[in-house]
């Protein structure tokens, strides 16, 4: 018997998919730990990597929507 597999199902597979990868597993935690929200420098900063490392892997975190952005002046 095959079950169709709906958009829902298949999102949070793939968001958990996208923690396989250490770098951003890191990346991950260490936001989802913080009482604030975070700049990319100081996820960077806080799991101890480069900026552009950090930069790549949190878009890739937004994209699959396990975190979620905003713009602060």
């Amino acid at each position: 018997m095959v079950c169709p597999l709906d958009d829902d199902f298949v999102a949070q597979v793939s968001g958990v998919g996208a923690l396989a990868d250490p770098v951003r597993r890191a990346l991950y935690l260490y936001v989802v730990a913080q009482s604030q929200p975070v700049s990319r420098d100081q996820a960077a900063a806080g799991t101890e990597m480069a900026r552009h490392t950090a930069k790549f892997h949190l878009d890739k975190l937004v994209e699959e929507g396990l975190l979620d952005t905003g713009f602060r002046p």
